[in-house]
């Protein structure tokens, strides 16, 4: 079984059944931690949640069997961002269709809403009514030295059990080490690609220190020890995250 099927295995195994008038939802993205948190989102809100890890995956889906709503990320390797929308306004023209990212455009064509990663449950249940997200209130900055986001961690804690939590940091985790070996001898392309991924899922987990060193590394870091260097600090904030959510699950 590889990571993307475990982390479906997670989903379903945590998916409580559906709502008495569930809302089919696509979610679509390559990386398959962001795919399962965003999964329990919406299964939490009771939908019931077609996954796919690509848009080629998810035209294919959409075309066979049409959902009420599709959920795509923006920057994914192939078919993306405003092409990905045209094809799929064709195969499902009556589907609300909704972008995440990070950091969403000021402007995307093909959409109905952009949603800002990390997702929550109130712009999720907006979007999903078609009425504009609210304005937020001015979230807490976490201490410039958290491993975790706290109030990240309460919204992910209330909508999965301590053992469905724990295994999805456990996967987050063991998908970040395996990257982190990847790029110590990958290219600089590959390791922006690598670090874009690490980035996306830390953000959506709320593992804020792996998440920032993630950053770095997308943006670029010629010196090569220099590169070393920022892949041995997201090595070590590995380990202090599954510290820290031990405690956080015993609290």
């Amino acid at each position: 079984m590889n990571l993307y099927q475990s982390m479906c295995k997670i989903v379903t195994d945590m998916h409580s059944g559906p709502s008495p008038h569930p809302r089919r939802i696509l979610a679509v993205d390559d990386d398959p931690v962001s795919l399962a948190v965003t999964a329990v989102l919406l299964e939490s809100e009771g939908c019931v949640v077609l996954q796919a890890e690509s848009g080629a995956q998810a035209l294919n889906l959409a075309q066979s069997d049409p959902p009420d709503c599709i959920l795509a990320d923006l920057r994914m390797p192939g078919l993306n961002g405003s092409d990905l929308a045209r094809s799929l306004r064709k195969a499902a023209p009556r589907a609300l269709l909704l972008a995440m990212s990070a950091t969403p455009p000021p402007q995307l064509d093909g959409y109905d809403a952009v949603l800002k990663k990390p997702l929550s449950s109130e712009s999720l249940r907006s979007a999903l009514a078609g009425r504009p997200a609210a304005a937020p209130a001015a979230p807490k900055s976490p201490k410039e030295d958290a491993v975790l986001d706290p109030d990240i961690f309460e919204r992910l804690r209330r909508a999965i059990t301590p053992d469905g939590l724990e295994e999805v940091f456990t996967v987050f985790l063991n998908d970040t080490h395996a990257r982190i070996l990847a790029m110590r001898t990958a290219d600089p392309a590959t390791i922006k690609k690598e670090a874009h991924t690490v980035k996306g899922g830390a953000s959506m987990v709320g593992a804020l220190q792996i998440s920032r060193a993630a950053a770095v590394l997308e943006s670029g870091v010629d010196d090569p020890d220099d590169r070393l260097r920022k892949l041995d600090e997201m090595e070590a904030q590995c380990r202090f995250a599954a510290i820290i959510l031990k405690q956080r699950l015993k609290a």
